[in-house]
């Protein structure tokens, strides 16, 4: 029973990454307090990293995320990390011993995690092209700082450099 449900996820994560779609368009806060709508960065590409604070896979690659972010944020990339955690001082506590520089955006009532991405597994980043379409969504940890991902970026990019 445990093999047919894997099976059945990564089918569904297989379906999902295979052909692209609109991403679903969403309206979140910053911890400073700054309104992002996803539709209001078309043009950029985005990247949408799920996280939450007890999630240690999550915490692992913050960093590398952070530094592909200052490398590529002048470059017509945009990174949001959409935090699960409900507690915004809980939030602001963790940032300050795992500071990163892309902002952290608060999905107090999960609406963008389950309702517009369903997100079931942590770390979970979805990759949006300039048009606003989900062209991959990446489950797990990951290291940002590949060449394999930069190469991804650098294709959305047009291979401007």
């Amino acid at each position: 029973m445990k093999k047919a449900i894997l099976i059945f996820f990564f089918v569904l994560a297989l379906s999902v990454t295979a052909h692209s779609s609109v991403a679903p368009d969403f309206t979140l806060k910053s911890l400073d307090g700054k309104r992002y709508t996803l539709s209001a960065l078309k043009g950029k590409v985005v990247i949408l990293n799920f996280w939450a604070s007890w999630c240690g896979a999550c915490i692992e690659e913050m960093p590398s995320l952070d530094g592909f972010y200052r490398q590529y944020r002048k470059r017509g990339v945009e990174v949001l990390g959409i935090t699960s955690d409900r507690d915004e001082e809980l939030v602001k506590r963790f940032l300050k011993k795992h500071p990163v520089s892309y902002p952290i955006l608060l999905d107090k009532r999960g609406d963008v995690f389950v309702d517009k991405y369903v997100v079931s597994l942590l770390p979970m980043t979805f990759i949006i092209d300039r048009e606003g379409n989900v062209v991959e969504k990446l489950i797990g940890t990951q290291d940002f700082q590949s060449k394999d991902f930069k190469e991804k970026i650098e294709k959305l990019l047009g291979g401007a450099k």
